[in-house]
């Protein structure tokens, strides 16, 4: 998500994260990529009780119970600004994400 900081978004284009985190760890998560110069300049909100998750059925399953309850897919979406989705992507794994010029290059 660091990587996310150093790009230049095209005009009327918005960005934000999702965390299920607390917020001490979204607290820290912010901190630490400060200091290393990756400021996240980017709302980055809060779902700890899973609701938007939960809404777009992105509930990982075999994570059902114990610490890990409620760990979602990698999920990339991107909204227009009527509200539709114009490019989505899922992933079983936190390493298969879309690059940053991916990305870009759906908007």
């Amino acid at each position: 998500m660091a990587e996310l900081s150093k790009i230049k978004l095209p005009k009327d284009t918005k960005l934000w994260a999702i965390s299920v985190e607390g917020l001490s760890a979204n607290a820290k998560f912010k901190k630490q990529n400060t200091k290393k110069g990756h400021p996240i300049t980017f709302p980055l909100l809060w779902d700890m009780d899973g609701e938007i998750i939960n809404s777009f059925g992105l509930k990982d399953p075999r994570y059902k119970g114990g610490k890990y309850e409620g760990i979602p897919y990698a999920s990339t979406y991107i909204i227009d600004k009527n509200g539709k989705v114009i490019f989505a992507h899922i992933a079983l794994t936190y390493s298969k994400r879309p690059s940053i010029d991916q990305i870009l290059s759906e908007l």
